[in-house]
């Protein structure tokens, strides 16, 4: 038996967690670095929602089309100084100066002087998904921080939940343990874990989620202590962002000891109080909902039209996930700042082949995953996406349009780790050293990401 087969060689160190663990966070740092301040999507509106729960304002107000609140002047300029406007959604150029210059800037807060902030696009979002920019915001209050300094520590404390909690998948997951390695490496994934909005809480907390319910899939059981985090997981994910809540029921199912299948209890109860949760929340927000864009109709608005013509909406679903769209979804995954930076080149290709092979070749304990269970979790993939759909033509798309606006690659990062799973073939042997050839295919995609960032905004 060779080293690598029995365990003893070097590619048996080389273990997806310790290679996480040394490479995230450099990584993750260097994208809250290179990143300009406000220069990554809605980062100023999720600034101006942590700001208003950190200063115990739960819920926002609604002033004629635009629903936000009030926020210290210097929020309000430091976003206009960097983006030129601090409208919701706008089209953003992209600036470019010198690197001294931007991380030279420094906007006092001026609390004596609130104006009112239309931050639409993040003000009906639950306090689940802002933990870390909370205490930013906390932190910079009783520090005296600079409003670009308050932002870089909360993309500091996100990226070290992201890595804690994808850092807890990889102890959890039986098999898959590389391709989550590939996935929390990938550009983008580092891009929205050293962001200040919410996307690093969703794909670590998803993950820790999904790594739970195939644990329990495979085993046929549930421990006290999984159930307690899945429901717990469950509700912080919903609450964040509730397209998310099917991956819970990747569990629903399992094999009981005769081999038949059984309904298990934490997605069941994780799924009813998240439910319960979500609902109450969106009755005490529903007064925000205003359209996105002036030629956007109201939320309200178009849940009338699907009514009356489900066919629209189930024929601009089938266009959002047509090969096309499916492949410029993928494309997207490279495109950073404000989907205004890219496709990087070079940083596609060893990406997407690093992902391919860590689904292809997997790790020991897939072939425990029987063909019900595989056929389950992509129903819940396709449950998810059918409601990523839902939502966005709800709220992002013309009245009765033929399509759905909206849809970004980076909101299918959670799902690919549960379709990496559906899809690995069942080989009893795992290639040992998979590891070591994903961190290659990821080094050298993060270096040309980096570089090409580099690039575009500085002189």
């Amino acid at each position: 038996m060779t080293a690598a087969r029995s365990g003893t060689g070097w590619a048996s160190r080389l273990t997806p967690l310790r290679l996480y663990l040394a490479l995230a966070p450099l990584l993750y740092l260097t994208y809250a670095v290179v990143t300009p301040v406000f220069e990554t999507p809605d980062e100023h509106q999720h600034l101006f929602r942590a700001w208003q729960l950190a200063s115990g304002q739960l819920i926002g107000e609604r002033r004629g089309e635009g629903a936000g609140g009030e926020v210290p002047a210097g929020l309000v300029q430091a976003v206009e100084r960097e983006l030129g406007s601090s409208a919701p959604h706008a089209q953003r150029p992209v600036p470019r100066s010198g690197l001294a210059e931007r991380l030279g800037r420094a906007t006092s807060v001026m609390p004596e002087s609130p104006v009112f902030a239309n931050f639409l696009g993040s003000v009906a979002y639950s306090p689940a998904g802002y933990g870390p920019q909370m205490v930013a915001v906390w932190i910079g209050r009783a520090g005296g921080l600079t409003v670009e300094g308050i932002v870089r520590l909360g993309r500091l404390l996100n990226a070290l939940l992201t890595i804690a909690l994808i850092a807890a998948a990889l102890r959890t997951l039986p098999t898959g343990r590389s391709l989550l390695l590939a996935i929390g490496l990938l550009p983008m994934t580092a891009a929205c874990a050293a962001s200040f909005g919410q996307d690093g809480l969703i794909i670590g907390a998803t993950a820790c989620l999904v790594a739970l319910g195939v644990r329990a899939a495979m085993a046929g059981f549930w421990s006290p202590r999984s159930g307690l985090s899945a429901v717990a997981l469950t509700v912080v994910a919903t609450l964040a962002k509730f397209v998310y809540l099917p991956l819970a029921g990747l569990a629903l199912l399992t094999r009981s000891a005769r081999g038949r299948p059984c309904l298990t209890w934490p997605p069941v109860v994780g799924g009813l109080v998240a439910l319960l949760l979500v609902g109450l929340w969106f009755h005490l927000v529903g007064r925000l909902a205003v359209p996105m864009t002036p030629d956007k109709p109201e939320p309200g608005q178009q849940l009338a039209y699907i009514v009356a013509h489900p066919g629209t909406f189930l024929s601009a679903s089938a266009h959002a996930f047509s090969p096309q769209s499916i492949l410029t979804l993928v494309q997207q995954l490279f495109v950073f700042g404000w989907l205004n930076v890219g496709p990087v080149p070079g940083t596609m290709a060893p990406a997407l082949i690093a992902l391919t092979l860590a689904a292809w070749l997997g790790d020991e304990g897939r072939e425990k995953l029987v063909r019900l269970q595989r056929l389950w979790i992509l129903c819940m993939i396709a449950v998810t996406c059918l409601g990523m759909a839902m939502a966005l033509y709800l709220a992002a798309t013309p009245l009765g349009a033929d399509h759905v606006e909206g849809l970004q690659g980076r909101y299918f990062i959670p799902l690919l780790l549960p379709a990496g799973l559906a899809v690995m073939p069942r080989r009893a042997e795992a290639f040992a050293h998979l590891p070591a050839i994903v961190i290659s295919g990821m080094v050298w995609a993060n270096a040309a990401a980096v570089s090409g960032l580099l690039r575009a905004w500085y002189v």
